[in-house]
């Protein structure tokens, strides 16, 4: 008889190491759990070896079949920033790719405010460039040079990285110069690891490519040496070692070793994968949403017919790094989660802050005194008083004492406070849960919810229950079951490339051929690095699909032999059903095929699962029971409920809610009117039991519990419609730079959720006609809807939600469109001087009654726009947006009811009133004075002023633009819409107090707003508003300079708040048009909590569109694309540096400039100085290739021609400084040279002086510093009071120095030009022009 063989399953957790032993001819296991040991991790992976082998015959002699390995190992060191010193190697030009991050911001409007920038994982004193460039179709532009690289490389062989990595623009089209570049780092540095983005990542978008090529190499070395020790502590205890990959295979050490980005997630797929294992694979039940709760988050993910769904990327912390993984969704709602009530808004708060494993929540007795979703577990009676098979107490009464604090905070009892905390926990979760089923076009009710983790099992029943997912599963061991997993799944690789065709325009063979040559490739790795050979080796071929001028992939399997027989009608068809399903609808657009790759498994040998004896009746014996408690639910006490010892349940045992089933590593709860019953393979199988539901009816009164989960379930429907515009949309400024906003109102248009205030009174204001069930509104007129929409370019699609004939929401969503029609492409005209040369004017108008579309009407509005396929395919997604937030509503109006439903909404608009309530009577009296400009209009006029007189009257704030420069009579003026005004203010205030507030109209009466009528901000029709962009983000400067003056923590100074435009268009010689709109970025502002991030965008998630897919789809090169050393105004916080971007012509077209801040400087605060202009310069290189001409321009100028050859410098603007540079730590200036972020020269201005070597020169800094501080103190001293604001000077001067320091001719200000427009017979417009005159 053959010894036994055994497979041991390891699952390294931060605070816990979990093994599974597996007999693999019986299904017999055995479980072990012991404290990870951080230093070295595979300490604790040779303790539970040992201490698990320890409980079978001959342990110790054993030898292990294969150890399979899930850690989160690659996680923590990338969220500790534990890993290794990277440097990183990218194209000339490129060097800031990851210190711009695509230049976003998340979160919502002000959030920069409070925004911590990361520190990039390859910092920029190790970043350097390479020669040489490639064209997007892996033509060479310019070749490599190695010699010159050689050189460049010294520069950080003295530092000694501990890895680096190469990558290139266009990389994923030739690896040919990522391979050049490897070669010579091989030769200087030979014992450093380099990764080269071409070979981890072959795809498009460089820096998604970039960043997860850097992870790779920053996770490199430690993970091969944890690897390592690994190794040696297993030999000859084990035959072979094998790492669990994020998607859910196994790897190799040495495919591991090298790729080890793949598996950075292995933790979370190793809890799928033991879900496919024992319930997938041994019951009926195939479709699985999994919820896997530990101390700190929640992941939940998707499992469809045995299958775990697949993403193409993850987020590892602010990081979103492109691998394979389970599609598993993380927030922030763990046992260990804090809840708190921010004192402004008086709303519960549960996570994402966690109380970690030290001190724990407050009922561990490690020190803890916050309450957590734990501490509420134990004060509801759901927990025994003892955890881990009875050797840990909870301290119960220390669970009560933390969680009054936030009864007392929330004004409730006890009780009411605990459920309140598990019932904001777990609507957190049912959102995630939501994301990976309702969003990827999955009905939850057609799924089994499967909990396990240590705290999943206690909330699965309240989940499932608001998920309707049913029966709620709780395998097995389900603390241990990750390790389970790891034990059960088998070895797995892919390999893919890019393959960017129209799908019309491809041939079939050159499809199959090139699957061929993958084929191949994964076949001789698994052969050659797994060890398993082709014949035990299975395979899906997958595509990535979208349509045409779309940026999401969307991922299908291909069979071949369908693929062979019926063509590439075939890979549409697959294509447009995964489409419809994501999304709802499908394209006239052409379809184009993106990536291939082909997957390869082991076959699977079944490994038998040990099966429970059959119980002899479906009662449990009473023996069972180990202790009983009292259990609280839904406010009512349930007294002597018992608490079940699983170990001794059997097949066909069932136990009647409310109870508790408890085990060494996990309790799960059964609640009232439920029963749980154990299969064969004991799974517990949780049901509601007929008739015995415990009912909330609709005389449940409104408890903030209730409310706080109205609020989180409208965040999430915001989110949801957020999610299909940016996945979908093919206008770049919706799709990348996410320039879209949307909104959910209550019935009379106030907003509930959004974030630019409501779009829907000015519209129910002017609407004379019918509102019913299935109507659909269009408008992108901002005279028709009181300035909620403020040009053309923004789409707005509007649709009442109604139950039968009853109106109970609003949704609507607007889009910017990259053509609307006009006097030029991209329909942002300059020099326009009404809307009629804006392009085509939409008044709110009906394009679906009761559900028929208007389809002629619509035909006759794409008639007029150059892209109407990209308009046609937007509003699809606006309507798909607004039918998605009249989902969520009806099922929020069917879950609480008809009364309840309103009675939330009005608590949340009140909730919202009484926070901002609060803040402003934090603002002094006095009245606050605030002006700023743009600098010009395009025509040589301006600077044009806007003035706002802050004033607190009883309580409220009112705003009086009172002193606002008259309407143009070019397009830069914006019409306001009072409620956007309010909504700008509202969320400025909430977002410093309470950033997790969802923001609504509820305070919109604490402010009043006065704007003189025929003034820029407030125009009569026709008055033009294309460029309306400038006052839009001037605004925002606005509000932070009247705010900042009377609250220290609103105090930022100016930066990138405007957005501006690039426009090229012209026909290629092919005779196909092409028509680019971009938005551009720069510096943000410095703040009271610290630098303003460098080449960013303060509007809220936008977002730069990637270079490599405007290179592939325009006749165009971006030769640089980085910052702009001393460009941010330096103070104790240095401004944000501006963003150079210079762009190559490759057709003759036609450009328009859209920006500001050429001559004004955004200003500095509290002793900062003013960030550096924007400055834009034409290199005309097809005029003369050696001395080419050099042209400046203004900044809103239209067809400014261009041709092959020729380069636009465009360098925008700086953010200004915050405090006193002389107070900034010496130290820090002398990095930020190293970086390249300050120079030499600049860092005098802090009054830093540098040692050759850019080392701090104490000496010299000390009296230079003090030179400088006594020419502040003789100015103080003569009189000259330090402004709060720093501007660089009055007008006067500015105007005086305009030529000499611009090389552009200064504007004439707006009152020496004759003015026109129907504005001018108003009596402000004759006041304004007699108070100029007698200035004069």
């Amino acid at each position: 008889m053959s010894p036994a063989s055994y497979r041991l399953g390891v699952d390294v957790g931060g605070t816990f190491t979990d093994l599974l032993l597996l007999q693999e001819d019986t299904g017999q296991t055995w479980r072990a759990k012991v404290p990870s040991t951080p230093e070295d991790q595979s300490l604790a992976v040779i303790q539970g070896k040992d201490q698990i082998l320890s409980n079978i015959p001959n342990g110790a002699t054993v030898v292990l079949n294969v150890v399979n390995h899930g850690t989160t190992v690659g996680t923590n060191t990338i969220l500790e920033q534990k890993g290794a010193k990277v440097a990183l190697v990218v194209t000339e030009g490129y060097r800031d790719i990851l210190q711009t991050r695509r230049s976003q911001v998340p979160g919502g409007l002000a959030s920069w405010i409070i925004w911590p920038k990361p520190e990039p994982l390859a910092p920029l004193e190790l970043t350097i460039e390479a020669p040489g460039r490639l064209a997007p179709d892996g033509t060479e532009v310019r070749p490599f040079n190695e010699e010159v690289f050689t050189e460049t490389l010294q520069g950080i062989v003295e530092q000694e990285p501990d890895s680096v990595t190469i990558s290139l623009i266009n990389s994923f089209a030739n690896p040919i110069h990522e391979q050049a570049a490897r070669r010579v780092v091989a030769k200087v540095l030979p014992r450093t690891p380099v990764s080269i983005s071409s070979e981890v990542l072959p795809e498009l978008m460089e820096y998604e490519r970039t960043i997860t090529t850097v992870v790779n190499s920053y996770v490199e070395p430690r993970i091969s040496l944890y690897l390592e020790n690994l190794l040696k502590h297993l030999e000859g205890k084990a035959k072979h070692l094998r790492i669990l990959r994020s998607d859910g295979g196994l790897s190799s050490v040495s495919l591991a070793s090298r790729f080890p980005v793949s598996w950075v997630l292995s933790g979370p797929a190793g809890g799928v994968t033991g879900v496919v294992s024992v319930v997938a694979n041994q019951t009926k039940f195939k479709n699985l949403i999994t919820i896997d709760m530990g101390g700190t988050s929640t992941d939940v993910a998707l499992i469809d017919n045995g299958v775990p769904r697949i993403r193409r990327e993850t987020k590892i912390g602010d990081l979103v790094v492109k691998a394979p993984s389970v599609d598993v969704r993380t927030v922030g709602a763990g046992g260990g989660s804090i809840a708190r009530v921010p004192e402004v808004t008086k709303a519960l708060r549960v996570g994402p802050e966690s109380a970690g494993a030290e001190p724990g929540p407050t009922c561990y007795g490690k020190g803890g005194s916050t309450a957590t979703v734990t501490d509420a577990n134990a004060v509801l009676g759901y927990l025994p008083k003892y955890l881990l098979g009875g050797t840990f107490a909870l301290d119960i009464e220390a669970a009560k004492e933390s969680v009054q604090k936030v009864a007392d905070d929330l004004g409730v009892g006890l009780y009411e406070a605990a459920e309140a905390i598990l019932k904001v926990s777990n609507e957190t979760m049912y959102g995630a849960l939501r994301l990976v089923s309702v969003e990827q076009g999955y009905d939850p009710r057609d799924f089994s919810l499967v909990a396990f983790g240590g705290a999943g099992p206690l909330h699965a029943n309240a989940v499932g229950k608001l998920l309707r997912a049913f029966p709620v599963i709780i395998p097995p061991s389900p603390g241990v079951l990750c390790a389970f997993g790891d034990a059960t799944t088998l070895l797995r690789h892919e390999v893919g490339r890019t393959f960017i065709r129209v799908l019309l325009e491809t041939d079939k063979s050159e499809i199959c051929d090139a699957y061929e040559g993958l084929l191949h490739q994964v076949q001789k790795i698994m052969c050659e690095e797994q060890g398993v050979p082709e014949s035990k080796q299975n395979y899906i071929y997958q595509a990535d699909f979208r349509y045409n001028g779309q940026a999401i992939n969307i991922p299908v399997n291909v069979d071949l032999h369908t693929l062979e027989v019926k063509g590439l009608p075939y890979l549409r068809d697959i294509f447009e059903q995964e489409h419809e399903k994501l999304f709802t609808y499908r394209l006239s657009s052409n379809v184009e095929l993106v990536n291939l790759r082909v997957i390869t498994e082991e076959t699977r040998e079944e490994l038998p699962i040990k099966k429970l004896d059959k119980a002899e009746s479906p009662h449990p014996p009473k023996s069972l029971i180990t202790a009983t408690t009292t259990l609280v639910f839904e406010g009512k006490e349930f007294k002597d409920c018992a608490i079940w010892d699983r170990a001794g349940l059997k097949y066909g045992h069932v136990v009647h809610g409310p109870c508790v089933v408890t085990e060494m590593d996990s309790n799960t709860l059964i609640l009232p009117g439920f029963q749980a019953e154990i299969d064969a393979v004991g799974n517990i199988l949780i049901y509601e039991s007929e008739g015995k539901m415990v009912s909330v009816g609709a005389d449940k009164e409104l408890d903030m519990a209730t409310v706080d989960i109205f609020e989180s379930a409208l965040a999430n429907a915001r989110a949801e419609m957020d999610a299909l515009m940016t996945r979908t949309t093919m206008s770049p400024a919706i799709r990348e730079q996410q320039d879209e906003f949307n909104v959910i109102a209550e019935p009379s248009g106030k907003m509930i959720v959004g974030q630019f205030g409501s779009f829907i009174p000015g519209f129910l204001d002017m609407w004379e006609g019918t509102i019913e069930p299935g109507d659909v509104f269009l408008t992108n007129d901002p005279y028709s809807v009181a300035g909620a929409i403020s040009h053309h370019n923004d789409w707005l699609i509007l649709t009442p939600i109604f139950v039968e004939t009853k109106l109970i929401a609003w949704a609507a969503n607007f889009g910017h469109m990259t053509d609307v029609g006009g006097s030029v492409p991209g329909s942002l005209p300059c020099a326009a001087s009404s809307v009629f040369e804006e392009g085509i004017q939409i008044p709110v108008t009906k394009i679906a009654s009761k559900g028929v579309w208007n389809s002629d009407l619509m035909e006759v509005i794409y008639r007029n726009v150059r892209l109407p396929e990209w308009n046609r395919s937007d509003v699809r997604a606006l309507v798909a947006a607004c039918e998605i937030a009249g989902r969520r509503m009806l099922e929020l109006y069917s879950r609480f009811g008809d009364r309840l439903y309103f009675e939330a909404i009005d608590e949340l608009l009140n909730r919202n009133r009484k926070a901002v309530s609060s803040i402003i009577k934090s603002i002094p009296e006095e009245s606050t004075y605030f002006e700023d400009w743009i600098d010009d209009d395009g025509q040589g006029v301006g600077p044009w002023k806007v003035a706002c007189t802050m004033t607190k009257i009883d309580g409220r704030l009112k705003f009086d633009f009172t002193g606002t420069d008259p309407q143009s009579p070019s397009s830069i003026n914006f019409y306001l819409n009072i409620n956007m005004f309010k909504m700008f203010v509202g969320i400025y205030l909430l977002v410093v107090y309470d950033s997790n507030v969802v923001a609504n109209d509820g305070f919109h009466d604490l402010f009043d707003v006065y704007i003189p009528k025929g003034t820029l901000l407030n125009p009569i029709r026709p008055a033009a508003l294309s460029c309306r962009t400038h006052f839009l983000g001037r605004l925002l400067d606005v509000i932070s300079g009247l705010l900042g003056q009377r609250a220290p923590e609103f105090m930022t100074a100016a930066g990138f708040s405007d957005s501006p435009h690039f426009m090229y268009s012209g026909y290629r010689q092919d005779g196909s048009w092409f028509q680019l709109y971009w938005i551009g970025f720069g510096g943000i502002p410095a703040r009271p909590i610290g630098d303003g991030p460098d080449g960013h965008c303060l509007w809220p998630a936008m977002k730069a569109i990637p270079n490599e897919f405007l290179e592939l789809y325009y006749p165009l090169r971006i030769e640089v694309f980085n910052t702009v050393a001393d460009s941010g105004g330096p103070g104790l916080y240095r401004g944000g540096n501006a963003q150079r971007i210079f762009w190559r012509f490759l057709e003759e077209g036609e450009i328009s400039l859209h920006d500001d801040r050429w001559l004004s400087k955004p200003w500095g605060v509290l002793g900062g100085e003013p960030g550096a202009r924007s400055t834009k310069t034409l290199v005309r290189y097809s005029v003369d290739a050696k001395n080419p001409p050099r042209e400046a321009y203004g900044s809103k100028q239209d067809h400014i021609k261009v041709s092959n050859g020729d380069i636009l410098e465009w360098v925008t603007w700086g953010g200004g400084g915050w405090g006193d540079a002389l107070k900034r730590d010496p130290s820090i200036v002398a990095l930020e040279v190293r970086r390249r972020l300050v120079s030499v020269e600049g860092a005098r201005r802090y009054g830093v002086v540098l040692h050759p070597d850019l080392s701090v020169d104490e000496e010299g800094t000390g009296k230079l510093r003090k030179e400088m501080k006594a020419v502040q103190t003789r100015s103080e001293s003569a009189g000259s009071r330090q402004e709060i604001f720093n501007r660089g000077g009055s007008w006067e001067e500015l105007k005086a120095t305009c030529f000499e320091e611009t090389r552009l001719p200064p504007p004439r200000a707006p009152w020496e030009v004759a003015l026109r427009g129907p504005m001018t017979m108003l009596p402000y417009f004759e006041n304004w022009q007699k108070e100029h005159s007698r200035a004069t």
